[in-house]
């Protein structure tokens, strides 16, 4: 067979199947009978278009939804504010309800106006095929005065993707459209608020993170990351180098934070965690979703604190399974993202080590590759001066505020899990402070591009590369000791 007469005997089938539906659906309702030119007005006129509720929010007393699969749930007008409290009745259900849901699915159930009228009075047969026999939801209306009105919600629409739906007490059957048929056969799980961050959404004018005052995330090996906002006061200044961070890490190694690491990698993933799933309700093996160690993360904003649990991600659906802690269900989260469960903690901290400034330091000690150089200050306070000597060699005020930067401006590179090698470190940088204060760093060799941070005798855990040690210290000495100065 050619594929033109494939494709003539397919489209031949669709209307032999098209004819079908049509005849089925006429023996079914002989009274609508319409001619071809008019179905559209007949459909916009009063006999077809229907109230099948319609009561004032004022009169309602609560709405008990209950599906054919499923816990009943009920939504129910609080008389004495505006707000709508959802009130669920299942006794293993811990979870509040999403006010916006809630007060949708509330006026939706109570008021249902313009539906289209499939039929005045269905049999029992018609009502089987309309699956009104089993219907997938039911709910009550349950007035002030005392009074109820009950309704059920069948099948999908033979054409559309509505379902039938009708009262108790009558034989009218009508069509909902596929917003009021999602709406009203939601389950008591999906009225859930499942929200673990619970501020509203970023704006051009605030972004959302900026709330977060602490952050801590634990992982079942012992390791922690911390970090928390900064005073404003506390805001460091370094001579020329003004230090304007906003957090500042408190662990795994402390120091200034990265504000915009911190805030890329932490903060802002934390704003779009997103749960929208209840997976399993009192699960009885945490196992299966990576749950049974989880990583914890604990959120703090000035009004709230919350936990989430992490566990692992799912093949399945490739989301994240969570926790909420306190809620005893297994969540999915399709939609957030988790970077802080692989960053390096060196990529938060801000690359500068040191912070002192240049008006509290007496002198610098320098060991470069086994040669030893001194860096001196004498301070003018009342005249805002400096003078300083390089060895013995008098400096100038910029080559040696130059100079000192270069000190300060050593920067890590990344994290290590290196322990201190057992020989003499190629590099030794001492601070010396005017109230007789010193704070000394040494850099170990571990590769040939990898120095150890070793700071006051303790392992920073980070390294700094030769690269970077070059361009900003040793390449300043030998400008000064060719007689230059420092750009």
């Amino acid at each position: 067979m050619t594929k033109r007469k494939l494709g003539g005997l397919i489209a031949c089938i669709a209307v032999v199947v098209a004819l079908g539906v049509g005849i089925a659906v006429l023996m079914l309702f002989p009274e609508q009978e319409h001619d071809n030119g008019s179905d559209e007005l007949e459909l916009q006129s009063d006999e077809t278009l229907r109230t099948l509720v319609s009561e004032q929010s004022d009169d309602v007393l609560e709405v008990i939804f209950t599906p054919l699969e499923g816990a009943p749930y009920t939504i129910r007008r609080n008389a004495y504010s505006e707000e709508i409290e959802l009130e669920l009745i299942a006794e293993d259900t811990v979870f509040s309800g999403d006010a916006g849901f809630m007060r949708t699915a509330f006026s939706m159930a109570i008021s249902l106006t313009n539906l289209t009228l499939v039929t005045e009075d269905a049999d029992d047969a018609q009502l089987a095929v309309f699956g009104l026999d089993y219907p997938v939801m039911t709910w009550e209306v349950r007035l002030i005065d005392g009074s109820v009105k009950r309704f059920m919600i069948g099948d999908m629409q033979i054409i559309g993707e509505g379902r039938y739906v009708r009262l108790y007490d009558s034989r009218e059957v009508f069509m909902l459209n596929e917003w009021q048929s999602r709406l009203l056969t939601q389950s008591m799980e999906d009225m859930y608020d499942l929200s673990f961050f619970p501020l509203p959404p970023a704006t051009p004018d605030m972004q959302t993170w900026i709330e977060i005052e602490h952050f801590m995330l634990e992982f079942e090996d012992g390791r922690v990351i911390e970090v928390q906002r900064r005073d404003i006061g506390e805001n460091a200044e370094v001579d020329e180098v003004f230090v304007p961070a906003a957090f500042e890490v408190l662990q795994p190694h402390s120091g200034i934070a990265n504000d915009h690491n911190v805030q890329t990698i932490l903060l802002e993933p934390i704003t779009h965690i997103a749960p929208e799933r209840v997976i399993e309700t009192n699960p009885a093996d945490l196992s299966v979703y990576g749950l049974d160690a989880p990583a914890k993360l604990t959120v703090t904003t000035d009004e709230w604190r919350g936990t989430l649990l992490i566990g692992s991600r799912s093949a399945e659906h490739g989301g994240q399974y969570v926790m909420l802690e306190g809620y005893d269900a297994v969540l999915l989260d399709m939609r957030g993202s988790y970077p802080f469960l692989e960053v390096d903690p060196a990529h938060l901290l801000s690359r500068l080590i040191w912070l002192h400034n240049i008006v509290d330091v007496d002198s610098v000690e320098f060991v470069l590759e086994g040669r030893e150089r001194i860096l001196r200050f004498e301070h003018d306070f009342d005249n805002e001066t400096l003078i300083a000597w390089l060895d013995d060699e008098e400096l100038s005020d910029r080559n040696a505020r130059r100079l000192y930067i270069g000190v300060i401006s050593i920067g890590l590179d990344g994290s290590t899990d290196a322990d201190i090698p057992a020989v003499p470190p190629a590099y030794r940088f001492t601070i010396n402070t005017l109230d007789g204060h010193s704070d000394t760093m040494e850099l170990y060799s571990l590769n040939e591009t990898q120095f150890l941070m070793v700071r006051n005798g303790e392992n920073t855990g980070f390294f700094i590369t030769r690269m970077a040690l070059h361009q900003n210290l040793l390449m300043r000495f030998d400008i000064l000791d060719d007689g230059g100065d420092i750009p």
